[in-house]
């Protein structure tokens, strides 16, 4: 296992918090300090998930390695949002969806267009990037449905439930749909879109299912291997990768359970809502490797990775975690309808609207950065003063 440390990769050595925080729930420290230890550990671990991914998705390559992707490129955040469900904690999981999308569409992106484009007219969008905008979008017109039907005269819960498993099946569908045609029906036009834009449509985080170049950079070998130095990813083999995709699965599962059991007592304990807690504190944790990889490309002039970064992994939440987390819901007796209050859903459906209208053009600037971040701080406000978890 040969790897050249990154500079984001500092993060590692926050895996010494989950052995700190199995001492800290045997010792009986308290909610709070189990939380922040716990989730903690969550980052490097997350980490580590992605990239033995990236690099068994590489050899793999095609509609497999796509696949791959989509397993595990959010286990973090689908492990912790499980737990939620199990737990019966459905407003907190509500919220923490909502910042997990609107985190990355508003507060990465936004972050990485002024650190790409800082010193520059403007900068280059892929169209890989656009087009997962444009499904995001259609995903949130498709998750208004059950908040509008709750309304209705005619809903209950059963009825509700019942929409939200039609409406997660649907956004499952087309999700499914969209990688079909951007990994096989139109492969072309999004390995030429990577290629026109200096490799950047091949990183392990392209297209709708996190890898559409994966085929390129596959027939890359002793290249592709370089480029993987240069930029601090692993150059693992694949025995490597499997072993350390499934320690660092079963230790972030562990990780999660104590994340999930304590936000509750936590953010009481803290002054915190739990609602802001979702909505906030466990995106930024369920995130941030793949955060601080996203901005280290941004800062090497790589923008289109690091838009395709950040709206696919909100796309491949809203269509592929969405609903999963409603049918674990169905099977374990605690239902996650998809009734989200108006505060969220204005966030996600405004979010959605303004990210897709800036990439539309295939051009973004520093400003337009600023306008995600002011944005993402105007709503993150908001959440802390409206308790979601109620």
């Amino acid at each position: 296992m040969r790897t050249r440390l990154g500079p984001w990769r500092v993060l590692d050595v926050l895996v010494v918090a989950l052995p700190a925080a199995v001492l800290a729930d045997v010792v009986g420290l308290g909610a709070p300090v189990l939380f922040v230890l716990s989730a903690l550990a969550v980052i490097p671990l997350a980490g580590l998930v992605g990239r033995s991914t990236e690099v068994l998705a590489e050899r793999v390559g095609g509609s497999k390695g796509a696949l791959l992707n989509a397993t595990f490129g959010n286990v973090a955040e689908l492990l912790i949002a499980a737990l939620l469900v199990v737990n019966g904690e459905i407003p907190v999981l509500k919220a923490s969806i909502t910042g997990s999308i609107i985190g990355n569409l508003l507060l990465l992106l936004g972050v990485s267009m002024v650190v790409a484009a800082h010193d520059k007219s403007e900068v280059p969008i892929t169209v890989t990037s656009r087009v997962q905008a444009t499904m995001l979008f259609l995903a949130m017109g498709i998750l208004l449905l059950p908040t509008v039907f709750s309304f209705r005269p005619e809903s209950s819960t059963a009825r509700l439930d019942e929409v939200s498993g039609l409406v997660a099946l649907i956004l499952f569908a087309v999700y499914a749909l969209s990688m079909l045609f951007m990994l096989r029906t139109n492969r072309h036009q999004f390995q030429e879109d990577g290629e026109g834009s200096g490799g950047e449509g091949s990183d392990g985080r392209g297209s709708g299912g996190d890898g559409a170049g994966v085929e390129e950079e596959q027939a890359g070998g002793k290249e592709q291997a370089g480029e993987a130095a240069e930029d601090g990813r692993p150059t693992w083999s694949v025995k490597g990768a499997v072993v350390v995709l499934a320690v660092a699965t079963a230790l972030v599962a562990v990780a999660a359970e104590m994340v999930a059991g304590s936000v509750e007592e936590a953010g009481s304990a803290l002054g915190l809502h739990s609602g802001f807690i979702g909505f906030v504190i466990l995106p930024l944790v369920g995130n941030a490797a793949e955060q601080f990889s996203a901005l280290g490309l941004a800062a090497k002039d790589r923008l289109g990775v690091a838009s395709e970064i950040a709206v696919g992994a909100s796309m491949q939440l809203a269509m592929f975690v969405v609903p999963i987390l409603v049918l674990l819901g169905l099977v374990t007796g605690n239902p996650f309808d998809l009734a989200f209050s108006p505060l969220e859903l204005s966030a996600l459906i405004i979010g959605t609207l303004l990210t897709r209208h800036l990439l539309d053009d295939g051009k973004a600037n520093w400003l337009e950065g600023v306008m995600l971040l002011g944005l993402y701080l105007a709503f993150a406000g908001a959440v802390f003063f409206a308790d979601l978890s109620g």
